[in-house]
């Protein structure tokens, strides 16, 4: 005896399908970061003078309490989509993708609450320039290393995870996909945030990696473009 079933049980069933078949259609979709990647310094955002630019600005708030917080950003970029190639607005900029040291230092409150001041190891570190990545992506992770042997593990499942910078002080980050960018945000000290983003083009052979620092003690975020040449030997595969 043929079975027959009411329309809205078939509507529903079909919607089921859908959905579970578009997940698995996105999953397979996710961007390919693997790769050896080689820093491009033309096309890169100046990240010393970006940094002596933002501790100018920072020291300035300091001196004058009357200085309005945000609305304008060190060294004149918009906020939030600097550095995008084409007019791309970007997302959640950040990423030089290497552990900051040094935490952030207390000091006196201003009338404006501006009392914290980044250490000078941090600003060090966010100006540096890592001159190669080496990307090895997984199925739950993603796994960075640099020329200076730091090494990364970002788990994008969008839940906290703990770990420890290069001086031993505890990191937590949260690292998930938005839509072909992976975006990992990790908390610094008691109220710096750094946000790191990495895309690579349409065409496979670049890569970009943005960093935005921010920090109560700063005019506004500090946002870094630096871009990366996929290595030829590893475009010829």
């Amino acid at each position: 005896m043929r079975m027959v079933f009411p329309l809205s049980i078939r509507i529903a069933v079909v919607v089921c399908l859908g959905l579970a078949l578009g997940g698995i259609s996105r999953a397979a979709e996710k961007p390919k970061l693997a790769g050896h990647w080689d820093f491009n310094q033309e096309q890169s955002d100046d990240a010393r003078q970006k940094v002596q630019d933002a501790r100018q600005n920072s020291a300035d708030a300091r001196r004058d309490p009357t200085t309005t917080t945000g609305g304008t950003y060190p060294s004149g970029g918009t906020y939030p989509g600097t550095g995008y190639p084409a007019g791309r607005v970007g997302m959640g900029v950040g990423g030089i993708g290497w552990p900051i040291g040094g935490g952030i230092g207390r000091t006196g409150r201003t009338s404006q609450g501006r009392g914290d001041k980044v250490s000078s190891q941090t600003w060090d570190e966010l100006a540096a320039n890592p001159n190669y990545l080496r990307i090895d992506q997984h199925d739950d992770r993603v796994v960075i290393s640099d020329d200076a042997d730091h090494t990364r593990t970002f788990y994008p499942d969008g839940k906290k995870h703990e770990d420890k910078d290069a001086n031993g002080k505890k990191t937590s980050t949260k690292t998930d996909w938005n839509g072909d960018s992976l975006v990992a945000e990790s908390k610094l000290g008691r109220s710096g945030k750094l946000t790191e983003t990495y895309r690579v083009t349409a065409d496979g052979k670049q890569l970009y990696v943005i960093s935005q620092f921010e920090d109560s003690s700063l005019a506004g975020p500090v946002s870094i473009r630096r871009v990366y040449d996929l290595q030829k030997a590893a475009a010829a595969k």
